[in-house]
C-alpha cells in the first residue's frame, strides 16, 4: 500500500512541517513502525500529512487515461515531424483523443474536478457558452466553435484533474511537457526561419503564426524552469540550455505581447523568488545570449509599441499599423461588450459581427479577431461569461502563489514547491500575454487551470485557502481533504 494511502501513516505522530502544524491526538495509538514515544529512536520520515489529502481512484482506466494523455501532449510534434517528413499526419492524436474519453469515464474520477471551485466555475463559463450560442449573430459558427472547443481544449481541465491524481503524476506531467518542449525547441531549429523580420515555422499546424509560436516558447520557460529543482547537475545545465534557447526564439518572433510577458515575467519571479542573485545570474545569462544571437530588426520591431515611435522603413510601419490596427479592434469588443452585455454577439463571432457593422457603413471589414482574450470572451459571450473566465485565471495566479510560498524551504514539499512555482509562473504568463492575442478558445488554459486543480486536490487547503491555518488531524476523519471543524 502506498504510504499516502495509509491512514496511519499520513496521520500519524506529531511533527513540525514548518507553517502547518500536525499535533497527535491523546488515546491515538502510534502507526505500525512508528519508534516507541520518549526513547528518541530514530525512523524514515514520513510523508507530509498535507500531501495526498484528496486522491483520486487509481483505476486500471485512471492509469491508461493518463499514459494516453501524455502521449496526446506530445502528439503534436509527432504530427508536425510526420507532415514533413512523409507528407502525412501520424494520427497520434486523433487516436489518443478519441480514447481519452472512455478512459475518463471509466476511470471512476468522472467528478473529481467538480469537487473544486475552480472546476465548477469552469463548468459555469461552458454553460454561459452555450446560452449565448441561440443569441449569436451566426448561430452556425457558433455551434461549430463551442462543440470543438469543448471536446479539444475545455475537457483538459477535468482531464488532468481525474487522471493526475497524486504528487507522482503531477510531476510526470510536467516531464512530459517538457518534453514537449524539447521536441519545439528542435522543431525551431530545423524548420524555423525569419519571414519580413519574424521567425516563423511555415506550414506549421501549430506555430506558422510568429506570435502563437513566441507565446508556447516563454511557456516553455516556465516549464524549464522545474529542473533547475532537481538535484541533478545535468538536469539543471538542460533547464538553463533550454530557458535560453527559447527566449532567443521568442525573441527573434518580434512579438511585443510575448517581450512584454517576459519582463513581466523576470519582475515577478525577482520579487517572489527566494534565490534572487540566482535569478539575476540566470537572466544575465539568458539575456547576454538573445544580445547576441537576435537581429538587431527583431529588438527593433519589438521596440515599436505604441506605434508613435519614428517610423524608417516598411516594416515599421507595417507595425505602427499593426498597433492601430490592434487599439482599433479593442475599442471594438469593448464596444459590443456594453451593447451585448449579458450575451455577447455570439461564441468566436467578433470578426462576423464587426463585418455586419462595416457592412452598413460600406466598408470593407478587415475580419480579424479581438486581439484580446478578456474582451474576446466579454464581447462574444457576455460579461457573466467573462466573470468565469477571469475567476479562472485569478485563482490559478492566486492558489498557486500561496502553494509556492507556503511551501518554500520546506525539504518534505521541494517537488510540490516546484511544481507550484512554475504553474504561478506559467499562469502570469498566460495572464499577461492574452492581454495581446485572443487565444480565451485554446488549451492554453485548460491545461494551466488542470495542473492547479491537480495541485489544489492533493493538498490540504492550509496551503492555498485564502487564510493560512493550523491544521489538526490527529481524531479527523471526515471526508478526504476537508479540514476539521477546529481548524476552519
Amino acid at each position: 500500500m502506498s504510504r499516502f494511502n495509509n491512514v496511519n501513516v499520513v496521520f500519524g505522530s506529531a511533527r513540525n512541517v514548518g507553517a502547518v502544524a500536525v499535533t497527535e491526538t491523546p488515546g491515538v495509538k502510534p502507526a505500525v513502525g512508528d519508534p516507541p514515544q520518549g526513547t528518541g529512536a530514530r525512523r524514515k520520515p514520513a510523508a507530509s500529512p498535507i500531501l495526498q489529502l484528496n486522491p483520486g481512484d487509481v483505476t486500471l482506466g485512471q492509469k491508461v487515461g493518463f499514459l494516453i494523455l501524455c502521449i496526446y501532449m506530445i502528439s503534436g510534434y509527432a504530427n508536425e515531424f510526420a507532415i514533413r517528413a512523409l507528407g502525412a499526419k501520424a494520427y497520434i492524436s486523433t487516436v489518443s483523443l478519441a480514447i481519452l474519453p472512455i478512459a475518463f469515464v471509466v476511470s471512476g474520477n468522472v467528478l473529481r474536478g467538480l469537487r473544486d471551485t475552480m472546476g465548477r466555475l469552469w463548468v459555469g463559463f461552458l454553460v454561459w457558452m452555450c446560452v449565448a450560442v441561440p443569441f449569436s449573430v451566426w448561430k452556425g459558427g457558433s455551434v461549430t466553435l463551442v462543440k470543438d472547443y469543448t471536446s479539444h481544449a475545455w475537457i483538459f481541465l477535468f482531464l488532468i484533474a481525474a487522471f493526475a491524481v497524486s504528487l507522482k503524476h503531477c510531476r510526470w506531467l510536467m516531464g512530459v511537457l517538457i518534453a514537449a518542449d524539447v521536441l519545439l525547441l528542435i522543431d525551431c531549429a530545423v524548420t524555423a526561419h525569419t519571414t519580413n523580420g519574424r521567425l516563423e515555422i511555415t506550414g506549421s499546424v501549430f506555430f506558422s503564426n510568429a506570435n502563437d509560436l513566441s507565446l508556447q516558447l516563454i511557456l516553455a520557460i516556465t516549464q524549464f524552469f522545474y529542473l533547475l529543482f532537481q538535484k541533478g547537475v545535468w538536469l539543471r545545465v538542460l533547464a538553463v540550455v533550454g530557458i535560453t534557447t527559447a527566449l532567443v526564439y521568442s525573441l527573434q518572433t518580434g512579438s511585443r505581447g510575448g517581450a512584454i510577458a517576459i519582463l513581466t515575467l523576470v519582475a515577478v519571479i525577482f520579487l517572489i523568488g527566494n534565490q534572487k542573485l540566482l535569478v539575476l545570474a540566470l537572466v544575465l545569462v539568458a539575456g547576454a545570449a538573445a544580445i547576441l544571437i537576435v537581429p538587431s530588426a527583431a529588438f527593433h520591431r519589438i521596440s515599436l509599441i505604441t506605434g508613435d515611435e519614428e517610423i524608417v522603413n516598411t516594416a515599421d510601419l507595417s507595425a505602427a499599423g499593426s498597433v492601430e490596427q490592434r487599439i482599433a479592434l479593442l475599442r471594438q469588443s469593448v464596444e459590443f461588450t456594453i451593447t451585448h452585455p449579458l450575451l455577447g454577439v455570439g461564441p468566436g463571432q467578433f470578426a462576423v459581427a464587426v463585418d455586419g457593422e462595416d457592412q452598413k457603413k460600406g466598408e470593407r471589414s478587415a475580419w480579424l479577431g479581438t486581439h484580446n482574450s478578456y474582451t474576446e470572451v466579454s464581447s462574444e459571450c457576455g460579461i457573466p461569461a467573462f466573470l468565469f473566465y477571469i475567476g479562472i485565471v485569478g485563482m490559478c495566479l492566486l492558489s498557486n502563489l500561496r502553494i509556492y510560498r507556503r511551501s518554500v524551504n520546506q525539504p518534505q514539499l521541494r517537488q510540490l514547491n516546484a511544481l507550484a512555482f512554475c504553474t504561478f509562473c506559467g499562469s502570469v504568463v498566460f495572464a499577461v500575454a492574452t492581454f495581446f492575442y485572443h487565444i480565451a478558445y485554446t488549451s492554453y488554459l485548460p491545461v494551466i487551470a488542470g495542473m492547479t486543480v491537480a495541485l489544489r486536490l492533493i493538498t490540504d487547503q492550509s496551503l492555498w485557502g485564502s487564510r493560512r491555518v493550523a491544521v489538526v488531524m490527529g481524531s479527523h476523519r471526515g471526508l478526504p481533504g476537508q479540514l476539521p471543524q477546529s481548524a476552519a
